[in-house]
């Protein structure tokens, strides 16, 4: 087994990751919490760009409403960047 795969949490026999293991599973799993999330908050959970996580998320059938809003910086000035909510798989099932 790979450090990468015992760093991942998977083991040989099975190779499945244990529940948030990913980016993109954390990120769902606050999503589907019922928080919603900008760029900036993604940011502190260890998502460097929210925008392509919820793209991948979008290919494999979650929904997300998106809409832009203004925050203010460190710098003193404002930013536009998309809130995004969860609300559930294309199929019908959550």
């Amino acid at each position: 087994m790979t450090d990468r795969k015992k760093a991942a949490g998977q083991t040989a026999a099975s190779g499945n990751a244990r529940p948030y293991d990913t980016k993109e599973a954390s990120i769902l799993a606050v999503l589907r919490s019922g928080q919603s999330l900008n760029r900036f908050e993604a940011e502190r959970l260890g998502d460097h760009c929210l925008h392509s996580t919820v793209s991948t998320l979008r290919d494999k059938g979650y929904l997300f409403h998106d809409e832009w809003e203004r925050v203010p910086t460190r710098f003193g000035k404002e930013a536009n960047v998309k809130r995004y909510w969860y609300i559930g798989l294309a199929n019908g099932a959550n």
